[in-house]
């Protein structure tokens, strides 16, 4: 003859236990989309329209148009961002390309 044990909890306990859940699932589930950003996205830049000789471009991200300048760093998001790129000829510094950034590190060039 087997006697079973009944271990019984509070009403408080269960709510704890369904909030402590809850906090689980939504832990995991921002954990993976941040691995998603940092190891699998990478945001389309389309080159609309570049001016090397003046340092001025139009690009396009997620539908909305973007106006780069001289030797700003647009951020597209928080590790990500567009710069023109420049060589020194002449004793003078030219812009040659459009590079996409991942936590300022060059990841493309997007225009030569």
């Amino acid at each position: 003859m087997t006697e079973s044990i009944r271990v019984g909890f509070s009403k408080t306990t269960n709510n704890l236990i369904k909030v402590a859940g809850i906090v689980g699932a939504i832990t995991i589930i921002a954990g993976g989309y941040s691995w998603y950003l940092n190891t699998l996205w990478k945001p389309k830049v389309e080159v609309l329209f570049v001016d090397f000789n003046n340092g001025t471009a139009k690009l396009k991200f997620d539908d909305k148009e973007i106006d780069l300048e001289g030797d700003a760093v647009y951020w597209i998001n928080a590790d990500w961002g567009i710069r023109f790129g420049s060589v020194r000829r002449n004793e003078k510094f030219v812009y040659d390309r459009i590079e996409l950034l991942k936590k300022g590190m060059v990841v493309e060039y997007l225009k030569k």
